[in-house]
């Protein structure tokens, strides 16, 4: 994951004016989980990088981003206009039908634990990717 991914999340979590704990953490533990460093992390919380081409992400690395995405999204326990629009716009970024959205946010919402067979469930999503 390169700061521009983890940069997308941030602009998530800004989307709706307030960035709260849980979102914090969840995006340090992305990052983290993807060997960036604190600094590294917070730099995405300094400046903006655009969103690149995400295309040629594999199908691995596409399924990763937007169920990060959407996790992020669930974090507050809230939805806002403003994130499923950003939601709806990187899905369409990463090359996936429209209802890839809202199939991951039944599923992910559906598991209050957000302990979802993430492999099941990524073999279901992938057959959302527009060939």
């Amino acid at each position: 994951m390169s700061k521009s991914h983890l940069n997308i999340l941030v602009q998530l979590a800004k989307v709706d004016g307030m960035v709260v704990q849980e979102e914090l953490d969840l995006i340090q533990e992305v990052g983290k989980a993807n060997g960036m460093t604190e600094e590294e992390i917070a730099s995405c919380f300094e400046e903006e990088f655009p969103i690149g081409d995400l295309t040629n992400l594999t199908a691995d690395q596409k399924y990763d981003l937007i169920y990060s995405i959407v996790q992020l999204m669930k974090i507050d326990g809230k939805l806002y206009n403003e994130e499923i629009k950003f939601c709806a716009k990187m899905s369409a970024k990463l090359g996936y039908e429209e209802d890839v959205l809202f199939e991951l946010m039944l599923k992910i919402y559906a598991d209050p634990d957000l302990c979802a067979d993430k492999e099941t469930l990524k073999q279901h999503i992938q057959e959302f990717l527009i060939p």
